[in-house]
């Protein structure tokens, strides 16, 4: 019994550092005929900080995900746009435990002018959040 224990702990381990990364996919589409089409972004977990990027538009921002071994990754960020950043929106870009997803799937967020969409792999995008003023 004690080595079976043994084993399933080494081959818990084993499975997660041999796992393939999921990647974060966040895709600048604001409307290049508006003046402000720099996207500022800022993503962290509880142990990983990004640190604030600025996404041209039509660039991609993209950082692997490494699943922890209890599979409890999370990352949130701060995405604005807009003259002086005053559009915003914060919320969970990646949940490890609400997501049945296989290992080496790509979560592409996708930000345009009336909102930001997502998508898991080459699932159709949706619509998942609008844009909100800083302050309000």
């Amino acid at each position: 019994m004690k080595h079976l224990l043994v084993f399933l702990i080494v081959y818990g381990q084993c499975t997660i550092i041999f796992a393939r990364e999921n990647k974060l996919n966040i895709w600048n589409n604001l409307d290049p005929n508006h003046k402000h089409t720099t996207l500022f972004v800022h993503c962290k977990s509880g142990s990983i900080d990004k640190g604030p990027q600025y996404v041209p538009y039509g660039k991609l921002y993209q950082f692997p995900i490494k699943e922890t071994w209890l599979r409890n990754t999370l990352f949130w960020c701060t995405f604005r746009h807009g003259p002086n950043y005053k559009f915003e929106q914060k919320f969970d870009v990646y949940k490890s435990r609400s997501q049945r997803v296989p290992q080496g799937s790509i979560y592409e967020w996708i930000v345009k002018e009336d909102g930001i969409y997502f998508r898991i792999n080459s699932a159709p995008i949706h619509k998942v959040h609008n844009w909100k003023l800083t302050g309000a």
